[in-house]
């Protein structure tokens, strides 16, 4: 088993249906979850949605280190640290805070890695 899949999987007890380790490419470095979307469509999008933001957050005087997306029962959760994002799905009903508190402790210890 890869070592970032064994990272990603703290995230699963947490209640995420789907979370990926892309780089800002948008390809998949690693994924957890069985649920929609499938890992390719959240790592695409995660990283279109950060180059996206990439002029606003200049304005604001830096760079997008985190950041959210919520529909009416889903809400993605995205930590971006150096060339790479790790987002999760998770229900609405979840403990969100829980799950960004876990999303930036892993953001951590990959940086260290990657």
């Amino acid at each position: 088993m890869c070592y970032f899949n064994l990272v990603l999987k703290s995230l699963e007890p947490l209640g995420i249906r789907q979370a990926v380790l892309t780089s800002q490419d948008g390809l998949v470095i690693e994924s957890a979850g069985n649920s929609s979307p499938e890992p390719e469509l959240l790592a695409a999008e995660l990283a279109t949605l950060l180059r996206n933001s990439q002029a606003l957050s200049k304005s604001l005087g830096g760079s997008p280190k985190r950041f959210s997306l919520a529909t009416e029962q889903r809400e993605v959760l995205a930590v971006v640290f150096g060339r790479y994002c790790l987002g999760a799905v998770v229900d609405r009903t979840a403990d969100r805070k829980s799950v960004g508190n876990e999303l930036s402790r892993l953001a951590l210890r990959l940086a260290k890695t990657l």
